[in-house]
């Protein structure tokens, strides 16, 4: 499969990431009732989205575990970091390193419960085949 046909399994993780970033531009005032309910948030977001880029570089980079499980941790490690950041420029939203924290747990979680569905569905999420 040639690069433009293998970068169609980074889609899903790019729309989840605009959609991320696009919500994290708003001011929100939620309030859930218990305490620290936004940490919970943080790490669902980015255990999905640990999740998509699992998906994507585990069937962009075929057998590469290592590499795919690194990749995935760094970028969206990198992605949380920006959107922390990111938060310091919208009004009624902040930068909280707790939040980054939540965003890393997540991107962990997301990555292991790829790995672990692909192993239980025999890999039928990625694909182990060395293909042109």
């Amino acid at each position: 499969m040639n690069f433009s046909r293998k970068i169609v399994y980074f889609l899903p993780a790019a729309v989840y990431c605009a959609l991320m970033f696009f919500l994290s531009s708003k001011s929100l005032k939620i309030k859930l009732g218990f305490i620290y309910w936004d940490k919970g948030a943080h790490w669902l977001e980015f255990m999905i989205l640990g999740f998509l880029l699992a998906f994507g570089f585990f069937n962009y980079f075929p057998g590469k575990t290592f590499l795919n499980s690194y990749l995935t941790l760094m970028i969206g490690i990198l992605i949380g970091l920006t959107d922390e950041l990111h938060q310091l420029f919208v009004p009624g939203r902040q930068c909280d390193w707790r939040d980054w924290i939540a965003d890393i747990t997540g991107v962990v979680v997301g990555l292991a419960l790829f790995w672990f569905i692909d192993r239980r569905l025999g890999r039928q999420l990625s694909s182990r085949k060395i293909t042109g």
